[in-house]
């Protein structure tokens, strides 16, 4: 009961928050602070979408894990939650590097472009995992590990793309006055994801006796169908943000 009203009042109330802080922007702020603060909503609605997808891992994926993953020896679904803290670790300072590498000859993609990749990389991971479904399936109705483990690589490059400029963007974008509100905006849009995940999760359920599936073929099949629809949604939402891109970018008027 507590899971339902807190679902209930996230699902419809935000949305309408979200419209409300569009509307006050567009009408009641002016000149480059309007558009600034238009690009930060924006880009902080298209975040609803990555987290909604990248918080699988803690519901669908480790289920799936558990299911329908060939685990080797001495390996199990939850040893599968090291992948991305493990990925970040290793990988988060290339990625810095990286950006500086890029920023200093001009070639850092900007924010739009960086939330663009992650969302093309989160749902990317899904596809991955669909594909593997479909061709490296033992007799058991398992895929091997290491199509997990790249999932979860790819959704953690693009946490990395994401995550650490999220709060600078809605700081540099935001109007002074509303810099507070607008970070409560970026992590109410956090919590919102978080329910529309668990909603996604549970349209991979199957049944299953004393916590073991009884269909092993259906479970995976039920998996693929669900990780299909919401890979091409990432990835379509991620290239319809990067054509969008050049837009985002005016409006964020030379902000970084």
């Amino acid at each position: 009961q507590q899971h339902d009203a807190v679902e209930a009042s996230l699902l419809d109330p935000v949305p309408t928050i979200f419209v409300g802080l569009l509307a006050y922007s567009a009408f009641f702020i002016k000149g480059d602070a309007r558009w600034k603060m238009l690009a930060a909503i924006v880009l902080t609605m298209f975040s609803v979408v990555f987290w909604a997808l990248f918080e699988q891992a803690g519901s669908s994926l480790t289920l799936f894990a558990d299911q329908s993953t060939e685990m080797p020896r001495g390996f199990n679904a939850a040893m599968t939650q090291t992948f991305n803290p493990g990925t970040i670790i290793i990988f988060g300072p290339i990625m810095a590097a990286l950006w500086l590498w890029l920023g200093k000859r001009g070639l850092e993609p900007n924010v739009p472009v960086k939330f663009g990749m992650a969302l093309v990389g989160v749902g990317a991971g899904f596809l991955l995992l669909v594909w593997a479904s479909h061709t490296q399936v033992n007799d058991a109705f398992k895929v091997p590990l290491i199509w997990l483990f790249l999932a979860y690589f790819l959704h953690s490059i693009a946490e990395l793309m994401l995550s650490p400029v999220g709060l600078s963007m809605i700081t540099k974008l935001s109007v002074p006055r509303m810099v507070g509100m607008m970070m409560g905006a970026w992590f109410m849009a956090s919590a919102l994801a978080h329910i529309v995940a668990g909603l996604v999760a549970k349209s991979t359920s199957t049944e299953t006796v004393g916590g073991v599936v009884t269909d092993p073929a259906l479970a995976l099949a039920t998996y693929a169908k669900v990780f299909q629809e919401i890979g091409l949604w990432g990835v379509g939402i991620g290239i319809a943000l990067l054509l969008g891109s050049p837009i985002l970018k005016w409006m964020m008027r030379g902000v970084k």
